[in-house]
């Protein structure tokens, strides 16, 4: 059976992003991973709910970065894109959601928490991946 995982990842803060890639794909270098890219953390859960639709990936990691800024935007954006991969988990509940979307203050918040982050919730997705098979309830 098939074990595949489909990074979905933002365009935005591309040296950051990059290094959460490589951690990501290293520790999941067992799985066959796929990785699309967003145009920003509001995109993501879109793109992986079009990119899993008649697919058999096993599970979805998110990796993103949100910063603070001088406007209300970084509320809108936080919330709003936890609460889009949140409906998409519960919409395919029979498949792993990890979000690894970093939400900060500043550079410096994000680069205390960077590699701690992705890498507990890289490894998070394993085991519900690993599962070999997954019993649904069937309708009588």
């Amino acid at each position: 059976m098939s074990k595949k995982i489909l990074i979905v990842y933002t365009s935005w803060y591309e040296e950051h992003i990059s290094e959460m890639l490589k951690i990501s794909k290293e520790i999941l270098e067992d799985f066959d991973c796929s990785s699309a890219v967003a145009p920003g953390a509001l995109e993501l859960s879109a793109l992986a709910n079009q990119k899993i639709l008649n697919s058999d990936f096993k599970g979805v990691l998110f990796l993103g970065i949100v910063i603070r800024g001088e406007t209300s935007h970084y509320d809108l954006v936080t919330r709003e894109t936890f609460r889009s991969i949140s409906n998409l988990s519960m919409d395919k509940f029979e498949l792993a959601f990890i979000n690894n979307v970093i939400c900060v203050e500043n550079i410096g918040q994000l680069k205390t928490r960077l590699v701690k982050n992705t890498t507990n919730n890289a490894k998070a997705l394993i085991q519900p991946v690993s599962y070999t098979h997954l019993t649904l309830p069937t309708k009588a």
